[in-house]
């Protein structure tokens, strides 16, 4: 199948229900039928099916997976059902470590993972979660190079330098608290602009066991560092359709990026 130079994207905010993967699944299951025709991406928010409640370790350790389970095996039908890719991250359980583990989910039932570099120790992530130590993959899709990111990851610009313009779209899954919003719109827009790409800002919506506010403001921003369109308040999924054209007319006439500082990241 040849696909021209437009991704249609759809960010599906939600209300993350804690400990209730059946509930998400369907809720899930729901707006995929609600999502425009032609959508080739659909981005869930960060932990989507189970949320996150540390003051219960232990039964949040019960809702770990393997990639070969539940959820994974639900998403892959949902994509095919759907002739979409479904990205987002969720419980990932490896040998006795368990991880915040981003996926990206084809129609043909090809899949990737990352997981999680950067866990938000102020919050007790990293009591919980094991920080991964591989850089994530730039998916090749429809024509596109994708970049995922996860949350906290938004903070770290090294981590997701776009060196020799190896990806055109970060992606970035997350939870993030109406309290620390303003951080959230400007760092989306700095990645953008800084790595001359478009970045998708899926982020979920509601309150948390602990009662944290989430009010989504999920965007896309393009390569210049304009939001392109952001949710309005009474519709859950929010989408549009990037264009690779645009963006390679303006990094050929713009090339910033061929003066970008070389980076080699080391293990610690």
């Amino acid at each position: 199948m040849i696909f021209g130079n437009k991704l249609n994207i759809s960010l599906l905010e939600c209300n993350v229900i804690w400990n209730d993967k059946q509930a998400n699944l369907k809720q899930l299951e729901n707006n995929l039928d609600l999502i425009p025709k032609g959508t080739d991406i659909v981005v869930l928010p960060e932990l989507f099916s189970t949320g996150f409640y540390l003051e219960k370790p232990n039964e949040m350790k019960e809702l770990a997976e393997r990639n070969t389970e539940d959820t994974i095996l639900t998403l892959k039908k949902f994509a095919k059902k759907h002739n979409i890719a479904i990205c987002g991250s969720y419980m990932a359980r490896t040998a006795d470590k368990i991880y915040n583990r981003a996926f990206f989910i084809e129609s043909s039932g090809d899949e990737t993972f990352y997981d999680k570099r950067h866990t938000y120790n102020i919050g007790g992530e990293d009591s919980f979660f094991t920080a991964g130590n591989s850089k994530p993959l730039v998916i090749r899709y429809r024509g596109w190079n994708i970049l995922i990111a996860v949350c906290y990851d938004l903070k770290f610009p090294v981590w997701l330098r776009n060196t020799n313009c190896k990806y055109d779209v970060i992606i970035v899954v997350a939870n993030w608290p109406k309290a620390q919003d303003y951080e959230w719109e400007h760092l989306l827009i700095a990645r953008a602009i800084e790595n001359q790409c478009y970045v998708c800002g899926c982020n979920r919506i509601g309150k948390s066991p602990y009662g944290i506010e989430y009010i989504g403001n999920s965007m896309f921003v393009d390569f210049k560092g304009k939001i392109t369109k952001i949710k309005d308040t009474n519709n859950s999924i929010l989408s549009t359709s990037l264009s690779s054209e645009k963006l390679s007319s303006f990094r050929k006439n713009y090339p910033i990026w061929k003066d970008f500082d070389q980076f080699e990241l080391k293990r610690i």
